[in-house]
């Protein structure tokens, strides 16, 4: 069983547990030689047996083991420590795109051209390594803060031989090639129809397949017609939905050959939006209707079961940025298919009809009197029975709804003073039950945690009671308790690890809610107990984190405002003006340039278009009538015009006197916005005029 603080391969070692999938665990853990952290997923003890499990779980690290890009969870090392097999991967940050559209919705046009060049980037570098990763959904895609995306879970990932690999593993029904549900040939372009229907989630926030169960979703991917995004969003660009429809062709030689071909298309969308740039091949029927028999639905269903637990292996969860999470839908998946579970509900069904039986029997022989045989001991034997019975149906549904019980993983208490057990032990909603050694002082304040009578891993009952018995450390000069440095000044946190001979690394992070220069978080936690001389690490703010003004060009006041809220930005002003540059409504000036860096909570400014302007011109008048000059004075006079950030001189006169008034000057402007003349004497401004325009046709 792997523990906290256990060493793997001489060299990681773990700290948390972070995630679980079908058939791994992933723990958070730090390498020795690098002093980096790293994602190590370890199969789980019962799979450990089976050879074949073994060799696929080990594939995935020799599969991916040289492919390393940017768009891709990295596999740095895979080994097996006294029976434990485990692969080692590079420790993503952020969250699953599945959670991400959960949480935003439906993505901005831009975000989803963005996610899915980055996507088909990884999918690309990973078939120039003749690997097909056949798993390719938003549960396997990782969203990092600033938008960079990993794609991760290699676990059904196979080296192609040739061109193609033969599959009967199955990814998520939902996002499954049409080829794969047939179970027959998957390549490049499985991965390509997957990459289509997930880049028309994001566009749209949902999957174009959903059913009962996956073989009814594994039907329409070979035979239903996908609904155009444009029919529930007429504002997607009708190249991105050609797009969409092209990765989703059921005929893959009617899809993009390679990643490389779509990422040139995904390239245009921003440049020709409304283009005619993706090339259909031709068909008469891309997706004949048809019967399927009962023998090829029963192979679909084959197909979809496999021959094996799940092969979702564990990645690391949200926290770290590994794909572990099991979505609703996916349980629903594992449920419709799984022959385990299949054959639980079918007993629990049995029994639950049988207990029902006997008690409609019984209460129909009791009131007819059926049942009153010999002075009542037949009825008496009946009742007997059923009380067997449901004494037997209750074990069964106890036994089925075990897992509605909340239950919680046991850590170790060892090594903890009475007060942190205490507080651990609350934490898990646990009572904890105390016991002495003989011959310790039980008013000692120095009794740390020496036994525990649950063993550390155990899964047990939130409300129970857990025994610990204190005692005396034998090593109590080597063992140090880490104090809790959240919110601690940085100096003063650096002064109270030393003081107890505890080393600190610093690091530091943004962070929005911490004042700069305090602790944000440390490793490991308050509580814990480690060696003299161990080095905490703390994290210390460096203040309110900075974002990248995003380019509003071209989107919506709605979009606009979104994306700016996405990235911690507030809309400011909103004008219009006329512009044919953009449609109407949209943005087509912003007052902060795209790719400033600027501090959370600033705002950005916009101007959207009223259209392209009609074809007027307007006019305006100006008539000044006292003039400036006595008799027998003159000077130079000038009108100017000013109309926003422009100047325009109307009439000027030199050695002008008092005969040159009134004067009446008539001038126009392209622009009906406000404008003021202004009226200047020997070059200092005497008096100014407002402006009044009247539109006339050209």
């Amino acid at each position: 069983m792997v523990q906290t603080g256990m060493i793997l391969g001489g060299r990681y070692e773990i700290l948390e547990h972070i995630g679980s999938g079908g058939m791994a665990d992933v723990y958070k853990a730090r390498c020795r030689k690098t002093n980096r952290y790293v994602a190590v997923k370890v199969l789980r003890k019962e799979y450990s047996e089976d050879e074949t499990l073994v060799r696929r779980f080990n594939s995935e690290a020799r599969s991916t083991a040289d492919l390393h890009h940017p768009n891709v969870v990295s596999i740095l090392d895979e080994g097996n420590d006294q029976g434990i097999h485990y692969i080692v991967m590079e420790l993503a940050e952020g969250m699953t795109l599945k959670r991400y559209i959960r949480r935003y919705g439906r993505l901005s046009v831009r975000e989803t051209v963005d996610f899915a060049i980055q996507i088909a980037s990884g999918i690309q570098a990973a078939h120039e390594h003749n690997i097909v990763h056949r798993d390719i959904k938003p549960q396997n895609i990782i969203v990092s803060d600033s938008g960079k995306i990993k794609v991760t879970d290699f676990g059904i990932a196979k080296a192609a031989t040739g061109d193609t690999i033969a599959s009967s593993t199955m990814g998520s029904v939902r996002y499954l090639s049409p080829e794969q549900a047939r179970g027959g040939y998957s390549d490049a372009r499985s991965d390509i129809y997957s990459l289509g229907i997930t880049m028309y989630e994001m566009a749209t926030g949902k999957v174009p397949f959903d059913g009962e169960n996956t073989v009814a979703i594994a039907l329409m991917h070979l035979e239903g017609e996908i609904v155009p995004p444009r029919n529930y969003f007429p504002d997607i660009p009708v190249s991105l939905e050609n797009i969409i429809l092209k990765c989703t062709k059921k005929k893959p030689e009617a899809r993009y050959q390679t990643a490389a071909e779509l990422i040139a298309d995904l390239q245009q969308v921003f440049t020709s939006p409304d283009g005619n740039y993706v090339y259909m091949s031709p068909q008469v029927d891309d997706s004949p209707t048809k019967a399927r028999s009962e023998e090829e639905i029963a192979q679909i269903k084959k197909t979809l079961m496999g021959d094996h637990a799940p092969e979702s292996d564990g990645n690391p969860g949200e926290v770290t940025g590994q794909s572990t999470e099991k979505d609703d839908e996916d349980y629903e998946d594992d449920a419709s298919v799984h022959p385990k579970l299949e054959k639980m509900i079918m007993v629990i069904t049995i029994v639950f009809g049988v207990f029902l039986a006997c008690l409609v029997f019984y209460f129909i022989g009791t009131s007819t009197n059926l049942l009153r045989f010999s002075g009542g001991s037949t009825a008496e034997s009946t009742t007997e029975a059923m009380e067997d019975t449901e004494d037997t149906a209750d074990e069964t549904t106890t036994e089925g709804t075990t897992e509605a019980k909340k239950y919680v993983t046991l850590p170790s208490f060892i090594g903890m003073t009475r007060t942190r057990a205490e507080s651990q032990a609350e934490e898990l909603n646990l009572t904890a039950k105390f016991e002495y050694e003989d011959g310790v002082d039980e008013e000692s304040d120095s009794l740390i945690v020496v036994a525990q009578g649950t063993d550390e891993g155990r899964d047990v009952l939130e409300g129970s009671t857990i025994t610990l018995t204190l005692g005396t450390d034998e090593e109590e000069n080597t063992q140090v308790e880490v104090p809790p440095l959240v919110n601690y000044e940085e100096e003063e946190a650096i002064s109270e690890l030393e003081s107890l001979g505890l080393k600190a690394e610093v690091v530091y992070a943004n962070s929005d809610t911490v004042e700069e220069g305090y602790v944000i978080r440390q490793t490991p936690k308050g509580g814990s107990m480690v060696d003299e001389g161990f080095t905490v690490t703390i994290t210390v703010s460096r203040g309110v984190s900075q974002v990248e003004v995003p380019d509003l060009y071209g989107v919506s006041q709605a979009a606009a405002e979104r994306e700016l809220n996405r990235l911690g930005l507030v809309l400011g002003t909103v004008s219009s003006d006329y512009s044919g540059s953009v449609g109407v409504g949209d943005v087509f000036e912003q007052s902060i340039e795209s790719g400033t860096m600027v501090d959370k909570g600033t705002e950005v400014s916009i101007t959207v278009s009223l259209g392209e302007q009609e074809s007027y011109h307007y006019a305006g008048i100006v008539q000044v009538y006292d003039s400036p000059f006595e008799e027998g004075e003159t000077g130079d006079i000038e009108l100017v015009l000013e109309q926003g950030n422009s100047t325009q001189t109307i009439y000027s006169e030199e050695d002008a006197d008092s005969d040159s008034f009134p004067v009446d000057v008539s001038f126009e402007s392209d622009s009906g916005r406000d404008a003021t003349v202004i009226f200047y004497v020997n070059g200092q401004e005497y008096n100014s005029y407002p402006v009044t325009w009247e539109r006339v046709a050209d």
